[in-house]
């Protein structure tokens, strides 16, 4: 009897562990998506520089105190998020945790209330003039045309659309040079507009030399 009681006690131990755990891993589950999708889709979109960070226990989180150097985007209620410079993320990397360096200066795009990998947070040194362009206004408009992503070496849609573009996550071109904008064309039954893949000089020499 005591060993049935021993053995059950185990088991509930055991369930409770795969159900926490499991939680977490399902937390960290991101759709991976275009610059230009993170952009449009945040609560606020800002260029900071990391001053420091410090571990908060009791909510096992970490919180960055950060400088915010340029604001190209924010929700009301982020613009007083961000006034008083910080920024937390999970400090667990189960739960999506991001790690960002002291010193150095990133272009972020969040959504509140907290970081975490389903972010955009990428050092301002690494990243391409198309993407700084993007994201300090580019991006802004044209969020009328949504991105869809598809996980394929390439999408199996590729016509032009009336509100939207395809993109594949392997497509580094478009990712780091190019955007989905809104074109006009005149055809014989009047103006027709439809979102494209915008073919930078910088998009098209990517092509030339992937």
């Amino acid at each position: 009897m005591e060993l049935t009681k021993h053995l059950s006690l185990l088991a509930l131990a055991l369930v409770a562990v795969l159900a926490f755990y499991g939680h977490s891993t399902d937390a960290c589950v991101c759709e991976l998506a275009h610059p230009q999708k993170h952009y449009c889709n945040a609560d606020y979109v800002v260029q900071l520089r990391v001053l420091r960070k410090s571990e908060t226990l009791q909510k096992y989180q970490t919180v960055y105190k950060v400088q915010i150097k340029r604001i190209y985007k924010a929700t009301p209620e982020a613009r007083r998020m961000l006034r008083d410079g910080r920024l937390s993320s999970p400090s667990s990397d189960s739960m999506c945790a991001i790690k960002l360096e002291l010193g150095k200066i990133y272009i972020i795009a969040g959504r509140m209330p907290q970081l975490n990998l389903c972010s955009y947070y990428k050092e301002y040194i690494n990243m391409t003039i198309s993407e700084r362009r993007g994201f300090s206004g580019a991006y802004g408009t044209a969020c009328n045309c949504t991105i869809n992503t598809c996980y394929k070496q390439q999408c199996p849609w590729q016509r032009e659309s009336a509100d939207s573009c395809s993109w594949s996550m392997h497509d580094k071109c478009k990712r780091d040079y190019s955007s989905c904008v809104l074109h006009k064309r005149q055809t014989a039954v009047g103006e027709v507009q439809y979102c494209r893949w915008r073919r930078t000089l910088l998009y098209k020499k990517c092509l030339s030399y992937p």
